[in-house]
């Protein structure tokens, strides 16, 4: 039985994806680690019904079904790959005061990837053949076919000119690993559109991502190694573009700093290992309550949050959920001892034109007033 190229290179391309979902979801826990993830597994998905199509085509007479739903799934979301893409390759880029134009771009782009969307749904559920359709068990591009094509392979471009004009805004040892996504990926795209038979673009962004894998996502020196999360080097830059930003746009943001009680008392009673568990137990349900926020090992037991809320009753209410989840933790885990927390947290205010390190001096404050009354209260019990 000969075995048809195509599924030899979308079975290895499927198969790399997944490792790296694996491997990318072990280690690494920030943004651009969760953009990555998100990129990864929408290529994947695209992937998987590509070869579904194909099989429909290969066998018309009973699986011609699996053809129509692999085929409208990637016509329908084949451009939110790209958007993935930009958003991930945004993380890499500093706030500017040029922001606003990738913002702009950003956001024409999603009207395109909605705009696709609701065009391939109608041309399909009415059957109006405006970008494929199958006739006589055969799948035929449609006349808007090449209209759509330009205009996707347009913006793949702009995403390439994006990173270009924006590269100085990148860590100069980063630039040319982020380069090659946008690149790879207008590379596939091109050989998809003018030779049908030519299935690379998948594999092209999966090239893609595995050398930004190796190049940024494993060797990302803001990456703390125990919890995959920011290290104190992440956190600082984070915090100066948080500030500078507030100041120069009014966007203001709020951050929280806190540490484990009795952390020492863990480690002398029950081992450095039990230690590491409370710290990356704590990395844990920092991100499940944070998931869209800048989350970071201050240093030892010591963790900070950057978030953009700026409104006090719903910091208050996050605080209050992640007490609350450590209380569910400390309930289930059926350890020895419990992991309880101090806190210190703020909204930035731009007027009074802090600085970083001094807004970062006054949340450490305010954990270490309310760390003095929880021992103040350990005491009063011994």
């Amino acid at each position: 039985m000969e075995i048809q190229g195509w599924i030899i290179l979308n079975f290895y391309t499927a198969l790399l994806l997944i490792l790296l979902l694996i491997f990318q979801s072990k280690n690494i826990r920030t943004k651009s680690g969760d953009r990555f993830n998100k990129l990864d597994v929408m290529t994947l998905i695209l992937l998987i019904s590509e070869t579904v199509g194909h099989i429909g085509e290969l066998y018309p007479d009973r699986f011609l079904w699996l053809a129509v739903i692999g085929y409208y799934i990637i016509y329908a979301f084949d451009p939110a790959d790209y958007l993935f893409a930009i958003l991930y390759i945004d993380c890499w880029i500093g706030n500017e005061k040029q922001s606003r134009w990738r913002k702009y771009f950003t956001f024409v782009y999603k009207v395109f990837v909605v705009v696709n969307f609701s065009l391939i749904t109608i041309s399909t559920v009415f059957n109006l053949k405006w970008f494929y359709y199958f006739e006589n068990n055969t799948y035929v591009r449609g006349p808007m076919f090449f209209a759509r094509a330009v205009l996707l392979m347009l913006f793949c471009i702009m995403l390439s000119v994006y990173t270009l004009i924006y590269r100085k805004s990148i860590f100069a040892n980063y630039r040319s690993a982020i380069f090659t996504l946008p690149t790879l990926s207008l590379i596939g795209a091109v050989l998809q559109i003018f030779i049908a038979k030519l299935d690379m673009t998948y594999a092209s962004i999966a090239i893609g991502l595995l050398i930004l894998f190796f190049q940024l996502q494993d060797k990302n020196l803001d990456i703390d190694y125990m919890t995959g999360c920011l290290n104190r080097r992440g956190l600082d830059i984070r915090f100066e573009e948080a500030v500078r930003t507030a100041q120069n746009n009014g966007r203001t943001f709020a951050a929280i700093m806190l540490d484990i009680d009795r952390f020492k008392s863990i480690n002398d009673n029950y081992g450095h290992h039990e230690g590491d568990i409370a710290i990356k137990t704590v990395a844990d349900i920092l991100v499940e309550v944070f998931n869209d926020a800048s989350i970071g090992r201050f240093g030892g037991d010591e963790f900070c949050v950057v978030t953009n809320i700026s409104d006090q009753k719903e910091l208050q209410e996050k605080v209050e959920l992640l007490d609350d989840e450590l209380d569910k933790w400390n309930y289930v885990s059926e350890k020895p001892y419990k992991i309880e927390v101090s806190m210190g947290y703020l909204i930035y205010d731009a007027d009074k034109k802090m600085s970083a390190e001094e807004f970062v001096m006054a949340i450490d404050e305010l954990m270490y007033i309310q760390k003095r009354k929880h021992h103040l209260g350990d005491n009063r019990r011994q």
